[in-house]
């Protein structure tokens, strides 16, 4: 019997063992949730914030090569984020800090639409990126405008 007894473990030390693993488990558990959330959203901010750059560059080009005013929205759906949504704004008027004709303001803002109403609400997370072109002469002259 003593022989037995020494070989095994008894059924009150199995379950110490268990719950001592138990309560370290889930306190680990819940580090690596958190930490996955917190993962989630730097991806959706550096998700937003490359398509920001790309389509300030894109409205760059349209006011240095047309000088127009306009807003254009739109998603990301061609690359598989339908829910991605921006909202670009050329403007030269002096409300907007432009200059007619002269300082145009180009403001990109991209948001994850959580609604899918197309519309920037409050509470989404977004990111703006803005910036002024001026019209020079030399790029006058090369646009033809």
């Amino acid at each position: 019997m003593d022989r037995r007894r020494r070989l095994g473990s008894s059924l009150i030390e199995l379950l110490l063992a268990t719950a001592l693993v138990g309560g370290t488990l889930a306190p680990a558990l819940a580090l690596i949730r958190d930490g996955i959330e917190v993962s989630n959203k730097t991806d959706q901010r550096q998700l937003l914030a490359n398509y920001a750059v790309s389509k300030l560059e894109e409205q760059l080009a349209i006011a240095a090569n047309a000088w127009s005013n306009g807003t254009t929205t739109g998603n990301f759906s061609a690359d598989g984020f339908s829910s991605l949504r921006f909202i670009a704004v050329r403007s030269d008027a002096v409300v907007d800090g432009g200059l007619v004709n002269q300082l145009m303001l180009v403001r990109v803002t991209t948001f994850i639409d959580d609604d899918a109403d197309s519309t920037l609400d409050t509470g989404e997370q977004r990111t703006v990126y803005r910036t002024k072109v001026s019209k020079l002469a030399s790029y006058a002259a090369l646009s033809g405008s």
